[in-house]
């Protein structure tokens, strides 16, 4: 009986989520009733989750070589086979001591459901870690110990999960995250262009691509190769199973050429941003703020809904942030943490539920994020608690279980997006599905 065997005996259930179902849930463990469940259930989730409301600020990213670290939490946490440089693990706890966590790795097949692969299969050593480098918040109002982890390296290609749980309890599961490995075993040739549906054509970009595979045997690809697409390193609007419009053996060519929008996507508006990098001057698009009381409150300039407005071309994130302190220049334990208030002006009533959105709410919605409107004085107000740094944010609305920031941003083809195309492939006799093929394309790009 292997050691991934045992483990998953242990666990609680899994809630293994599929591509096609993310971005429905509540921020940090609220399901899409909005009801809070931080405590009620840690079945583990393979995706991006934090199971606590105390559990700040989680990023994933590649190990910084450049000479700018600050920015480097802005890269997704994807690499290939080759792991050039490690990923890095960042979370805060909101507490004053410190805890005893330990770390798991997951190989999952491209439905992110765990793979049948056993640990030796995807590490070199055993499969667990211990996050022994907490440091100890410094001059903050809000207490928290800040973690920090380096990813060990991977044998395999494919999706991957960590897992984070509490002084060696695998059931007292604290956060997951998802990131990928991949590998060229194919040639993937992506470009966007505009949307092969009339209607669509200013709001939207199609992604077409070919996947050409000289030295790679590919046994009836129409079913074999797996693809999915994403638009800004999310998955809440992933594209999954994307079947190729042509197929030529003797070139060895896969065309992904569609007509029927399968492979469109709404190419929304640039992201808002506000800057709280420091608490002692007003950041850009920060109205005004309070810091003499136990906490600090900032309150950003009012919104206006930009739905039907002409687009205007700004530098964004695409939806990301970045932690950072102005006045000491050490993110991680001088940042303190701050409630930002947010104000959208409407006229009316939206007919949905209208949220705060991007990776500072981790691409989910819940009670956390949710804006609520005020009649008489014709606004939406919300509230979240973030820690110090650069931000970039979007409002969406919820109507009918999907999420649309189009009412609130509008859609411009112009608008600037990264997309990616992941190849998924099972050889014969394989356990689990690698990614044998991987392109992102900057659509727009302008820094």
């Amino acid at each position: 009986m292997n050691r991934l065997f045992v483990l998953l005996l242990c666990l609680p259930i899994l809630s293994c989520v599929p591509v096609s179902q993310q971005g429905t849930t509540a921020t940090g463990g609220s399901n899409g009733s909005g009801t809070n469940a931080y405590y009620v259930d840690k079945s583990m989730r393979t995706e991006d989750f934090t199971y606590e409301p105390n559990i700040q600020t989680v990023l994933l990213y590649p190990r910084p070589e450049g000479a700018d670290p600050v920015s480097a939490v802005l890269q997704p946490p994807v690499l290939p086979l080759s792991q050039p440089v490690p990923l890095i693990l960042e979370f805060d706890e909101l507490r004053s001591d410190v805890k005893n966590y330990r770390a798991k790795l997951f190989h999952c097949d491209a439905d992110w459901s765990i793979s049948n692969l056993n640990d030796i299969d995807i590490l070199d050593t055993y499969n667990e870690f211990l996050l022994n480098r907490p440091l100890l918040s410094v001059n903050t109002k809000m207490p928290y110990v800040h973690y920090f982890f380096e990813l060990p390296k991977v044998k395999i290609s494919g999706n991957y999960l960590i897992m984070v749980y509490r002084e060696g309890n695998v059931k007292d599961i604290i956060l997951t995250h998802r990131f990928i490995i991949y590998e060229n075993q194919v040639e993937v040739a992506a470009r966007v262009v505009p949307s092969s549906g009339v209607q669509e054509r200013l709001t939207n970009q199609q992604v077409e691509f070919d996947i050409r595979y000289p030295n790679t045997a590919l046994y009836n690809p129409r079913e074999t190769l797996k693809i999915t697409l994403r638009q800004n390193y999310q998955w809440s609007n992933a594209i999954i199973n994307l079947k190729p419009t042509a197929i030529w053996e003797d070139r060895r060519l896969l065309e992904y050429h569609h007509f029927g929008l399968e492979n469109s996507f709404q190419a929304g508006n640039e992201f808002r941003f506000f800057d709280i990098r420091s608490i002692r001057f007003l950041g850009q698009n920060v109205g005004k703020m309070d810091i003499t009381g136990d906490s600090n409150k900032v309150f950003l300039l009012p919104d206006d809904i930009r739905n039907g407005r002409a687009y205007t071309q700004t530098i964004d994130f695409n939806g990301r942030y970045l932690i950072d302190n102005y006045e000491v220049n050490n993110g991680p334990t001088a940042a303190d943490y701050v409630y930002v208030n947010f104000t959208l002006r409407a006229p009316a009533k939206a007919n949905g539920n209208v949220y705060i959105w991007g990776q500072l709410t981790n691409w989910r919605t819940g009670d956390d994020s949710a804006m609520q409107y005020d009649a008489a004085e014709q606004v939406y107000r919300g509230r979240l608690l973030l820690k110090q740094g650069y931000y970039n944010y979007q409002y969406v609305l919820e109507e009918n279980g999907r999420l649309n920031p189009v009412p609130f941003e509008g859609s411009h083809f112009n608008t600037e997006n990264h997309y990616e195309v992941i190849a998924y492939h099972r050889p014969p006799g394989a356990r689990g599905d690698l990614i044998i093929g991987y392109a992102l394309v900057r659509h727009n790009q302008r820094n």
